[in-house]
């Protein structure tokens, strides 16, 4: 007799929103040990949301649109917007002076990534205490699961 089980049954909310802190918090210490917190207002947009669907609740990350520049880098030959740039100067106390200068440097050679997700996964993946918390975790569901689907066959 095969059985099939989803994710809702595996994780339970509790699960998945510590599992959502536990990232929220890695990727916030990844971009300032890559120095990226001019403001906090990055660091301070990121959080999660659990989606459910039909068979699966997925976690989201939520942050402002740049986190995908600063994840990723930026190629160059496209000019970056310059009231970000002009906030971010005032924010390092450069002179607005040089706004347009740092927005074609951009453009001419881009940005280099920092790839803080990509190493916020793999911090969560080799991490013993966050394994060890999920592993758990995951094994009493199952058993549950097994127990509940299977105690009244005899």
């Amino acid at each position: 007799m095969a059985s099939k089980f989803d994710n809702k049954e595996l994780f339970d909310d509790s699960v998945l929103k510590d599992f959502g802190k536990d990232y929220v918090k890695i990727l916030t210490i990844m971009l300032k040990k890559a120095g990226k917190k001019a403001s906090g207002a990055l660091i301070n947009s990121i959080d999660y949301r659990l989606q459910r669907e039909a068979k699966e609740i997925s976690i989201i990350l939520e942050a402002n649109d740049y986190l995908e520049y600063v994840d990723q880098g930026r190629k160059p030959g496209t000019y970056p917007n310059i009231n970000a740039i002009a906030k971010w100067a005032t924010l390092k106390g450069i002179p607005q002076g040089a706004v347009f200068p740092i927005a074609h440097k951009i453009f001419k050679f881009g940005i280099e990534p920092t790839n803080v997700i990509e190493k916020t996964i793999r911090e969560i993946e080799t991490s013993p205490t966050l394994l060890k918390k999920y592993e758990e975790e995951m094994v009493e569901n199952v058993e549950k699961y097994i127990h509940n689907k299977y105690k009244n066959i005899k």
